[in-house]
């Protein structure tokens, strides 16, 4: 073992001899410092931060029964960048979709993430978890895994990024009487596709939104995305 004491002469001034020492020993520690370490010191998840704005933000919307829902699909690695850190998150197959409830009634209100699907023809996608999400989009390699994920340790995940994915994540959503909350769904849509012209005809269904106060369920909402695309393409 060597000590920071051991390197200093006794007026309190490195020498020459002990400074290469020290470099030595750093030198040393380095080496067997992991590499997970070292990466996560030097590229760590950064999670970007998330302000909803206001309504007048998303064209894409409707109004029932006090409750005004906006959709907003990332469907590019670009505008997907601006929320979550990976550059490439649309292109590994994997849309960050956002869910925006203002409520504007005197009680509670409560929507149900999960039940959520994006609807084009036949195809109903309902979100992917946030730990497969991060899986995925951090794994070595591009080709897509087959559901449900392989098991594996939490160590090959990168945790600030699931911190970031589960706090974002539209689980269960309870809103306060005269007040908005958000959050997001990660839609796995093939990348061979004209992501834009796909969209345009897709509707978000959110069939499960309830009173918080009576647990009494409100009316279901589709929302057609065209006017969300419209609106980014002409921007």
């Amino acid at each position: 073992m060597i000590y920071f004491s051991d390197i200093i002469d006794h007026r309190g001034f490195t020498t020459h001899a002990m400074k290469r020492k020290f470099v030595f020993a750093l030198s040393a520690l380095l080496l067997m410092t992991p590499l997970w370490t070292v990466e996560n010191i030097f590229a760590g998840y950064k999670a970007p931060a998330w302000n909803m704005g206001a309504i007048e933000d998303y064209p894409a919307y409707l109004t029932s029964e006090g409750v005004t829902i906006a959709v907003k699909p990332f469907y590019t690695d670009a505008l997907a960048a601006q929320v979550f850190d990976k550059k490439d998150m649309v292109t590994r197959g994997i849309m960050p979709l956002a869910i925006l409830i203002f409520n504007d009634n005197d009680y509670p209100v409560e929507v149900e993430g999960r039940s959520i699907e994006l609807i084009h023809g036949e195809d109903h996608i309902q979100s992917m978890l946030p730990y497969e999400t991060v899986y995925r989009l951090f794994k070595k390699g591009r080709q897509w895994m087959p559901s449900p994920i392989p098991k594996t340790s939490k160590s090959k995940v990168d945790m600030n990024a699931l911190e970031d994915f589960e706090h974002k994540f539209l689980m269960y959503k309870e809103v306060a009487p005269h007040d908005k909350g958000s959050g997001f769904l990660y839609i796995h849509i093939p990348n061979s596709m004209d992501l834009s012209a796909y969209l345009s005809d897709a509707v978000v269904y959110i069939p499960k939104i309830y009173r918080q106060d009576t647990g009494a369920r409100l009316i279901f909402f589709e929302i057609e995305l065209k006017a969300a695309l419209k609106s980014i393409l002409t921007r």
